[in-house]
């Protein structure tokens, strides 16, 4: 006998099971939680790496674009962007979302140790971190006051 047959042959039966459905379904629907900045690990790795004095297009050639091309041949990569400034150059590489956060940073810090006899004696020593969202303010505030003492705007 399948739910059918006796659904048909006991319609209260089956109005009870499906009262108890919806009540049920709508209890665990109010219970469930909800977050608007869930507990992820974003898959964002980043090389930081300062040159002292040099410009943005020595940064950018005896650098940035030497790490950039060693960190291409790590698996699960979406994307890889790079800024170059004033002694300073970052190379930001994005995951995929399954890609576990520890073993990337390991790849990537394997992939520009071995490159770092390609790259000038002068450089600071590599800065590589995972980035993440709940990291970053939610907001930044500024207050500035004529009448007010800085004590006073600081508490």
């Amino acid at each position: 006998m399948n739910l059918s047959e006796i659904s048909i042959k006991r319609p209260v039966f089956a109005w009870m099971l499906m009262s108890g459905l919806i009540v049920f379904g709508g209890i665990c629907f109010m219970r469930m939680g909800v977050s608007q900045l869930p507990d992820v690990d974003y898959p964002v790795v980043s090389v930081n790496i300062r040159l002292e004095g040099a410009a943005p297009a020595v940064i950018e050639t005896s650098i940035v674009d030497i790490i950039e091309n060693a960190v291409m041949s790590i698996q699960s990569i979406r994307s890889v962007t790079s800024e170059s400034e004033d002694s300073e150059g970052t190379v930001t590489i994005e995951f995929e979302l399954d890609r576990n956060i520890d073993l990337a940073v390991q790849d990537v810090q394997a992939k520009v140790y071995s490159v770092l006899q390609k790259l000038p004696k002068q450089i600071t020593s590599p800065t590589i971190r995972k980035s993440n969202p709940e990291d970053q303010p939610i907001m930044l505030l500024t207050l500035e006051s004529d009448t007010y003492p800085l004590k006073d705007l600081m508490s």
